[in-house]
């Protein structure tokens, strides 16, 4: 069966020290055989996370007026249509078992997940009209914070699927820890490579729609 899937997520570790709560869609496909055995891969976008003050003011500290969360433009005018949000990209494959709490719905009950994948997140910079010349194309890699990470993948919850298609989903809470590097050549807040490595991790209230094939 193919799926649509939100979730609401809270960063933990190295994660929240940059971003704050953020929001995913995505989709996927998994097989399910006789005995409730689950596999399948999934794709999430990740969107909406403001960036802390602390990592704004720092990664930006040339930019940024003082004690502000505003970019000076080219006219040294306090810009506030200047943003800067996470966004990420998530790409899973799980495996898994439904636990049937009633005789009667053998592919509904508790479902039980783990997996492994990949997280690519990174700082997006929204600069019209280039107001900000030192964050025009190229140059923006250079503060986006583009990170990399292997990642071990948790869910549990409850799945329901009837034979009327528009009863099918499931909801849960679901867990991710990851393990990152940042990916580009040089970071222009450190006036460097960053090589260090980095442990993220976030939980995630996930709410999904199934639609058996």
């Amino acid at each position: 069966y193919s799926q649509f899937e939100f979730s609401y997520n809270f960063p933990l570790a190295d994660l929240r020290t940059d971003y704050h709560n953020f929001m995913s869609v995505g989709t996927g496909v998994d097989v399910k055989t006789d005995k409730n055995f689950i596999f399948g891969f999934h794709f999430n976008y990740q969107f909406g996370g403001k960036v802390r003050g602390e990592t704004l003011n720092e990664s930006f500290k040339e930019l940024i007026a003082k004690g502000t969360n505003y970019f000076i433009d080219q006219k040294g005018v306090a810009n506030n249509e200047l943003s800067v949000d996470y966004r990420g990209l998530y790409f899973n494959f799980v495996f898994g078992k439904i636990f049937p709490v009633s005789k009667y719905y053998r592919n509904s009950g508790i479902i039980v997940e783990g997996g492994v994948g990949v997280l690519q997140h990174y700082m997006h910079i929204t600069n019209p009209n280039n107001a900000i010349l030192s964050l025009k194309g190229e140059y923006s890699k250079g503060y986006d914070k583009l990170t990399l990470g292997f990642s071990l993948y948790q869910f549990i919850g409850y799945q329901h699927i009837t034979k009327r298609n528009l009863l099918c989903f499931y909801g849960g809470i679901e867990f991710s820890e990851i393990f990152s590097k940042r990916q580009r050549q040089y970071d222009f807040n450190l006036m460097k490579k960053d090589d260090n490595s980095y442990f993220e991790s976030f939980i995630g209230l996930k709410f999904g729609w199934i639609i058996p094939l």
